[in-house]
Parts: structure tokens; C-alpha cells; sequence
């Protein structure tokens, strides 16, 4: 067994399952009501109202898309969406037991994982979920990616909230034309990037984003072993997807990094490009970018 099988096998035995919620409220009738009492079931069931932007502050278009790896030919693209709503599955049952909080950080080993790609994919998927919505943070404050694809980099974003104290961090959220997405670019990079992301007014910022309890949050980090702002970010997170790379990223690297979170992290491996097989596309799998829980050598590693 491969050092990274048993840091799978020490993740999935520490993955929450999310118990039945006995106290759910009944399903809704289809008898017409009006627009007042509409509201009020709405509020007394804690249902968030629609979330179709009018005029949202960036439209993504197809470059952006293409620079972010959302655009693919129409096979390749069904196929990502189905293998990101498994994989958010997993994410969701953990937040809805109460056990985790709703911030996710999206991390690598090493630079060149495939971390941006992973992280953007998420949050598009989280944002389709009816009850919540999906706030993507760009964090990575050496290589923006996301903030530079989506032409942002003249934008405030996280580091001013936290070098500024008097900037309120929900002015600075952006909405897109994606139903349910939203975007905090970085905000530029500082000089001590590390000890502003691991101070009080970083959790402070966090709070205030998690206030709304229908968001959850998809952190776009660092690589792990090459900076130490994702290091800090770690522990202010409920789940922690390590991005591996298939037949790229050497196995001590990833202990490494597992090692470096610590103990009292939950962490998920994300295996990432898992070369498709003839196999995988004759039982209609068709992993071909292989997002899945785990790391194999050559099979599709069972996802719980």
C-alpha cells in the first residue's frame, strides 16, 4: 500500500456522514398562494430568495471561461459537471451534519496541480445547489490566477479587507452572471501576505463572510511546500481539498503536505487528470480528468 493510499485511508476514516434531519420541514404544496404568504413560508422555512442578478458586476465570457478551464467540447463538458456534483457530495454531506464549517480551501502540494482549476469547478458546482450559494476567494496571492482571468487584477479584494480595517469585505464581493457565484479577487499582493492571512482580522473577515448561512466559501490557496500563506489558511477551514496530480505529483511531496496541515485538519485528497481508459468509457464512467476522492495507480479509486 502506497504512502498516499493510507493518507486516503486515514481521510475517508475521518469523513462525517451526514445524519437524516428529523426535523426537516414538510414539502411545500403546490396550492397557489399569494406573493405575502409566499414570503412568509419562504422566511419560516429559511429558504434563500432567488438569486438572479440583473446586472452582476462581471459577465463571464468564453475567454475567461477558457483561461479558467470551464470551456470544453460539449462530451468533456457534461462529463466535468457530472464528476464535480459527486464530488461536491461528499463536501455537502459533511457541511449539512454541522460538524465542519462551510469554508473550503482548495490546496497543492506543488505548483502546476491543477489547484485554480479545481477550486473555480467547485465553487461553479456549489452554486447550482438550490440552498446555498458559492462565494470563490482568490488567495493565491503569488499567482492569481483567478483574479487575472477574470481581468480583476485592478480590483480590491482580500488583502485590502484585511490591511485596511475599515473596509467592509462585502463591498468588495462581486457578482457574476453565473446564478450563484460570486467572486473576491485578492486584492494585490503584500509583503507580509503570510502574517495578514493568518492574524485575528483574517478569521474577523471570515466570520463576517459565513454570517450569511446559506454561503459557502471555496478558497483558491497556495502550494503548500512552496509558500506559507496556505499553511496558515488551513485551520480556519472545515475541509481541505488537496489537489494530487496523477502520475506528476511524487508521493513524497504529498506526505509532505499532508504532514504540514497537522493532525487536526480535515483533508480530502482530490485526484486530479486520471488518464481515461477504454474500460472506464465501456461502463460509462469516463473519468477522463479524473476528479475523485483518493489516489490510484491506474484504477478509479472508490469514492465514499
Amino acid at each position: 500500500m502506497s504512502v498516499i493510499e493510507k493518507a486516503l485511508g486515514k481521510a475517508r476514516a475521518a469523513q462525517v456522514v451526514a445524519a437524516p434531519n428529523a426535523n426537516a420541514p414538510p414539502p411545500l404544496t403546490t396550492t397557489p398562494v399569494d406573493i405575502a404568504a409566499s414570503t412568509a413560508r419562504q422566511k419560516a422555512l429559511k429558504m434563500p430568495p432567488s438569486r438572479t442578478v440583473t446586472n452582476p458586476d462581471i459577465r463571464i465570457t468564453d475567454a475567461m471561461q477558457n483561461d479558467l478551464g470551464l470551456l470544453a467540447a460539449e462530451e468533456q463538458n457534461y462529463q466535468r459537471v457530472s464528476e464535480f456534483r459527486h464530488i461536491k457530495r461528499t463536501i455537502l454531506s459533511a457541511i449539512r451534519s454541522g460538524e465542519v464549517n462551510r469554508i473550503i480551501i482548495v490546496a497543492s502540494a506543488l505548483a502546476g496541480e491543477g489547484k485554480s482549476f479545481c477550486a473555480v469547478n467547485l465553487a461553479r458546482s456549489l452554486a447550482l445547489e438550490p440552498d446555498y450559494s458559492a462565494l470563490l476567494i482568490d488567495a493565491d496571492v503569488a499567482k492569481p490566477r483567478v483574479t487575472q482571468a477574470l481581468g480583476l487584477l485592478d480590483r480590491k479584494g482580500l488583502m485590502n479587507a484585511l490591511v485596511e480595517p475599515d473596509v467592509d469585505v462585502e463591498s468588495l464581493i462581486l457578482s457574476t452572471d453565473i446564478e450563484g457565484l460570486s467572486v473576491l479577487p485578492t486584492g494585490g499582493t503584500h509583503n507580509n501576505a503570510t502574517e495578514h492571512l493568518s492574524s485575528e482580522r483574517m478569521r474577523a473577515v471570515l466570520e463576517v463572510l459565513t454570517s450569511d448561512p446559506s454561503r459557502i466559501i471555496v478558497i483558491d490557496s497556495l502550494p503548500l511546500l512552496l509558500t506559507t500563506e496556505a499553511r496558515v489558511l488551513a485551520p480556519l477551514a472545515g475541509q481541505v481539498l488537496l489537489v494530487v496530480r496523477s502520475e506528476s505529483t511524487p508521493q513524497s511531496a504529498v506526505q509532505q503536505a499532508i504532514n504540514v496541515l497537522g493532525e487536526g485538519v480535515n483533508i480530502k485528497l482530490l485526484l486530479n487528470a486520471v488518464v481515461q481508459t477504454k474500460l472506464t468509457r465501456y461502463f460509462g464512467y469516463g473519468y477522463g480528468y479524473g476528479y475523485g476522492y483518493g489516489v490510484s495507480n491506474g484504477k478509479r479509486p472508490a469514492i465514499k
